[in-house]
């Protein structure tokens, strides 16, 4: 029987919540008159959330911003495997795009969630188990604070339909589970290369 590394972090019901985009943050919950939490928002996340095995020689990459430390980054929860990252670079030079343009568009992260300055290559080393589907649409409130940014899912266009998968456990000390094997820094403006707020 595979013991996994962050199986009880993948067990929690929060898990598969949070694969669905569930935003656990109190201030931005439903709540009724008397300040009892009536339900979270729901921001992104992906469809039909499946349970995904990761053995060990996995390879798969993460972006995170610009600014963070390389193991702060790779505690995050969302990453993809070498087959999608393949599909983002090839989405990027078939549209002359920056890889970083090319995640926001296919992996829908607003400007608001990351500036993707950094991508992080990893290999699993202990089997983890992970959330993994397809990406839901996302909105959410614009930094200003004038409006919401919306970005509708493209799964009905093959050659933009892309798997994510959610890492529950990573920051509690799973990323272990993870050799680090490369990193690059991006100009975190090529990311926002054409992006207008309207």
């Amino acid at each position: 029987m595979t013991s996994f590394a962050n199986v009880a972090e993948f067990s929690s019901s929060r898990s598969r919540l949070a694969a669905q985009g569930t935003d656990f943050n109190e201030t931005r919950a439903l709540v009724d008159a008397k300040g009892n939490v009536v339900a979270y928002a729901q921001t992104g996340g992906m469809i039909n959330p499946t349970r995904h095995e990761l053995g060990v020689g996995t390879i798969i990459f993460r972006f995170g911003a610009g600014g963070a430390p390389v193991r702060a980054v790779s505690g995050g929860a969302w990453w993809v495997e070498r087959a999608e990252f393949e599909k983002l670079l090839a989405f990027a030079n078939v549209h002359g795009l920056s890889i970083g343009l090319a995640v926001r568009i296919l992996c829908l992260v607003p400007p608001e969630w990351s500036d993707l300055g950094l991508l992080i290559r990893a290999r699993v080393m202990r089997p983890l188990l992970a959330y993994r589907g397809l990406g839901n649409n996302v909105i959410i409130q614009k930094s200003d604070r004038l409006g919401d940014v919306a970005f509708p899912h493209q799964n009905e266009i093959a050659a933009r339909r892309l798997h994510q998968l959610y890492i529950a456990g990573l920051a509690a000390g799973a990323d272990r589970a993870l050799s680090i094997e490369q990193d690059w820094r991006f100009d975190p403006q090529a990311a926002m290369q054409g992006w207008l707020y309207l």
